[in-house]
């Protein structure tokens, strides 16, 4: 029996470990600004929380074969952005205005073949 609660508390630490490890690599810190996703570049895009290089360029594909974002919430007819990964960018995506994302998240987007 004191084995399996040993066993038990090494399970609870694991999960609340990579609970904190997740929240701190899932953090928005570093992000401000916004981009409008009509003009914003691949790299621009690419800077958004939880955004990489492939889904900005679904982005940018989604925009050059669909025309304009008219909504913000069209993200996620974006291959790749979901409701949870759209939560997390709403708040620094517009289809107006200018793009002024910042962020000390150093991304480079790759050429497709």
């Amino acid at each position: 029996m004191h084995i399996l609660r040993k066993f038990c508390s090494v399970i609870v630490l694991v999960f609340a470990i990579a609970f904190v490890c997740q929240t701190i690599c899932m953090s928005d810190e570093g992000v401000e600004g916004k981009v409008n996703i009509n003009t914003a570049t691949e790299d621009q895009i690419a800077l958004l929380p939880g955004i990489g290089p492939k889904i900005a360029i679904e982005v940018v594909n989604y925009r050059k074969n669909n025309g304009n974002f008219q909504t913000i919430e069209d993200m996620k007819k974006v291959k790749g952005v979901g409701d949870k990964k759209f939560e997390k960018i709403k708040n620094f995506v517009a289809v107006e205005g200018d793009t002024t994302v910042k962020s000390t998240k150093v991304v480079k987007v790759k050429e497709p073949k």
